[in-house]
């Protein structure tokens, strides 16, 4: 029998894609924000740089950024250490505090953009393509926001309303 991806969890105990679905909004508005700015580097980097080992140079800096404040946040966690419910995380004081998953899948996805910009501007590389670029990430990322900001309220879920949102 599947186990109830509804019920109330806390950060550590997140086991199911949907469960990232929870996130309050101003973690979509940092997790875009994080994109965007990498996709606005990835394009001043990848004019500047034509080598071959540009790219996953440029790709494992970008992850390792990302992953090394984690890694020194987890390594001062102890069995004391509280983890709220994931619909009232913080932005800030939460951000080390996902299952380990989390981490490979917001790594992977930072890795997806990062390759599809590269790509795109490796054949059309203009402002034009810049700015597309953009658009297409904030919506995509911002997805499961928007979601939100635009649906009814789940019967007997902890989905909060849209007026409890921000």
């Amino acid at each position: 029998m599947e186990a109830d991806y509804r019920q109330p969890k806390r950060l550590n105990e997140m086991d199911d894609l949907r469960d990232m679905g929870r996130f309050p909004v101003p973690i979509y508005v940092g997790a875009t924000g994080n994109i965007l700015a990498t996709l606005v580097l990835t394009y001043m980097v990848q004019g500047r740089y034509k080598e071959h080992y540009a790219l996953p140079v440029w790709a494992l800096t970008i992850i390792s950024c990302n992953l090394l404040p984690v890694v020194a946040l987890r390594s001062q966690m102890d069995e004391t250490t509280h983890y709220p419910l994931i619909e009232e995380m913080d932005f800030v004081a939460d951000q080390h505090k996902f299952s380990t998953w989390v981490y490979a899948i917001a790594s992977a996805n930072m890795l997806v953009w990062i390759l599809l910009a590269w790509t795109i501007w490796s054949y059309r590389r203009s402002p034009g393509t810049l700015v597309g670029m953009l658009g297409v990430a904030f919506v995509c990322t911002f997805f499961p926001a928007w979601m939100r900001l635009f649906r009814f309220e789940e019967a007997g879920t902890s989905v909060p309303k849209r007026s409890e949102i921000w």
